[in-house]
């Protein structure tokens, strides 16, 4: 099983074994390079403890530790971890902060604790029958163990064709679960729990009296300034080269920006360049590098490099992917990596601040459904058939067709309609009749929402998209996508932005200073001013993506055709053949942009041919 994770840890392995429990660990080695290697144990070798990430707060925590007492073997993060536990025991976690995927065993108490950190950085899966329970960093670990059925989850695929990912706990194996972000499961006297031990919904605060009056205003832009340059610098602890990855974007530029501020000169920046102008931020990546002096590294990216990092993901990916910006974060890492062994990255700063251009839609939507419904009928139906079909990064025609189609639905539900995959209409055209999942399919695609929302209490539907966007897109999407990405390359990501400190803060404002009137990010931008040029702060967002409409009308179509062949699929059995080579008849003719659909299905079926049989 450790084998099979190699990736994650090409450093060093170590294995911890009893005829009742096993730990096994691949190492990356980013603290205390010389005698942090896990295992690790404490002064009476009764616990046990491996994990995968980085405790930032861990000098802090082993001086109050020595303290009180206690004597250290190491000088690694780790050891913390199990000091901590002796004397709180699974309530220990609180005291962490960091990303991290923990496995301890303690021998005393005949307990094992699994868990994982706060946003859901690191993965852990688990499967168990009966009396054995099997966990890992990714599944193809656990698939090494005899008897674990690769049974497809047929709710867990509906979701997916829906979001784009796999909604926690459910992975694509009917059998095989996640371990949601902030829970532990706690193994003892034959008995399993899990619950969570830290919720973000209860740093809500009640409805704030608005509007804010600007000596608030200004109090927690300070604040959050604040918060940014601790999450930072808490960030840069290690023994081994690190960098940054350079968008260009507010979000990264600002992690350089902190990042120059601390080392001066001593920053290395990573960025792509595309050559498609609509795709391609290495202009502003370049502005931010030369207006901090780092040193900067570009990848020129073509369809044909692109086409190669695809290929090989397919090796790494254990789910599918529906997210098309994991092949630049694969090229990005595996670029970087001959030059650091630690990146920051800009994620959850959208999730947090009111990023994406669907929060503008929810305001909309307020006043679009404020105007009489024949206006609604008879104007904006119309317009839905004069839309342009694009290519291009931002497809407004695409959106704004979404936009006016599902208006009138339910916020939440709209909003994942709006930023989804297949429309729940799509979805229940494409699997054949005969399959054996839920009848309709969209029977059970809304079902991870009534979960995340279960306690939650919000301002406004801008606050509830955020919140809903946080547990689920950011936690089961883009940080999949992050961590296989990167750790396929054996490089350590870290991104300030998930600090808990910083989230808990964000979590606490009103809605209104994330999403201010239709500006988005309004606090945030306002907080880095101080840090970053104008053209900066306030360019249009873009996001990290590949040029896919283009690339499966041309240089990938024939792969495309071959992977959703008709014929394969109708021995498949799970897709409706017809609607599917309607899809693609529609996109090549370029009457409409069915890419997110298309490349959906063209990622489940590239995992299926490796992974699924």
């Amino acid at each position: 099983m450790a084998a099979r994770i190699f990736h994650r840890g090409p450093d060093s392995g170590g294995k911890f074994q009893l005829p009742h429990i096993a730990l096994a660990i691949r190492r990356l080695s980013i603290i205390d390079l010389q005698t942090g290697d896990q295992p690790l144990s404490n002064e009476a070798g009764d616990i046990t403890l491996v994990f995968n990430g980085e405790i930032y707060n861990y000098r802090e925590l082993c001086q109050g530790l020595l303290d009180r007492g206690h004597y250290f073997k190491t000088h690694s993060d780790g050891e913390a971890i199990i000091h901590l536990y002796e004397e709180q025991g699974p309530d220990c976690l609180r005291e962490l902060n960091g990303m991290f995927a923990i496995a301890l065993w303690d021998d005393r108490a005949q307990r094992l604790l699994l868990a994982r950190d706060r946003a859901g950085e690191k993965p852990l899966y688990y499967w168990r029958d009966g009396e054995t329970l099997v966990f890992g960093s990714e599944i193809k670990a656990l698939l090494e163990y005899p008897g674990i059925s690769r049974a497809i989850d047929p709710v867990a695929l509906t979701q997916y064709f829906f979001y784009g990912h796999f909604p926690s706990p459910r992975s694509v194996y009917a059998d095989i679960k996640k371990l949601p972000a902030a829970h532990r499961m706690v193994v003892e006297g034959g008995n399993i729990s899990i619950d969570a031990y830290w919720r973000p919904e209860e740093y809500l605060r009640p409805p704030w009296k608005l509007p804010v009056t600007p000596r608030q205003e200004r109090d927690l832009v300070e604040e959050l300034a604040v918060h940014l340059r601790q999450a930072a610098e808490s960030r840069l602890v290690s023994d081994v080269p690190l960098g940054v990855f350079l968008s260009g974007g507010v979000d990264s530029s600002t992690i350089v920006a902190i990042m120059s501020e601390l080392s001066p000169g001593n920053v290395n920046s990573f960025s792509v360049n595309f050559p498609e102008k609509t795709f391609n931020e290495e202009p502003y990546s370049t502005l931010v590098a030369k207006r901090f002096q780092t040193q900067h590294h570009v990848l020129n990216a073509d369809k044909a490099t692109m086409y190669q990092a695809l290929m090989m993901l397919t090796e790494y990916l254990d789910e599918p992917v529906a997210d098309p910006a994991v092949i630049p974060t694969y090229m990005i890492s595996r670029f970087a990596r001959e030059h650091i062994k630690v990146a920051l990255s800009g994620e959850g700063s959208d999730e947090l601040f009111g990023g994406y251009p669907t929060y503008m839609g929810a305001r909309l939507a307020e006043y679009y459904l404020k105007l009489p419904g024949w206006v609604r009928r008879q104007f904006f139906g119309r317009l839905q058939r004069f839309l342009p079909v694009s290519s291009t990064a931002v497809p407004k025609g695409l959106f704004l067709r979404r936009f006016l189609s599902h208006a009138e639905k339910n916020p939440a539900e709209r909003h994942h309609i709006w930023f989804g995959m297949f429309s729940p209409t799509e979805l229940d055209q494409l699997f054949s009749p005969d399959w054996a999942g839920p009848q309709p399919p969209t029977s059970e695609i809304y079902s991870p929402l009534d979960r995340v929302l279960e306690g939650a209490r919000f301002d406004e539907t801008v606050s509830e998209m955020l919140y809903l966007d946080f547990r689920l897109y950011l936690q089961d999407n883009l940080l999949v996508k992050v961590d296989r990405a990167s750790m396929a390359c054996s490089l350590e990501m870290r991104t300030p932005f998930l600090d808990h400190r910083l989230i808990e803060f964000a979590e606490g404002l009103p809605s209104e200073l994330k999403v201010h009137g239709f500006q988005l990010k309004y606090l945030l931008k306002k907080a880095v001013e101080r840090w970053l040029p104008r053209e900066i702060v306030y360019r249009q967002k873009r996001g990290f993506s590949v040029p896919i409409a283009s690339w499966m009308r041309n240089e990938l179509r024939p792969l495309l055709d071959e992977t959703l062949n008709e014929d394969k699929l109708w021995q498949q059995g799970m897709f409706n053949v017809a609607f599917v080579r309607r899809l693609l008849n529609e996109h090549w003719s370029g009457k409409v942009d069915n890419r997110k659909a298309l490349w959906t299905l063209f990622s489940f079926q590239l995992w299926y041919d490796r992974w699924g049989k």
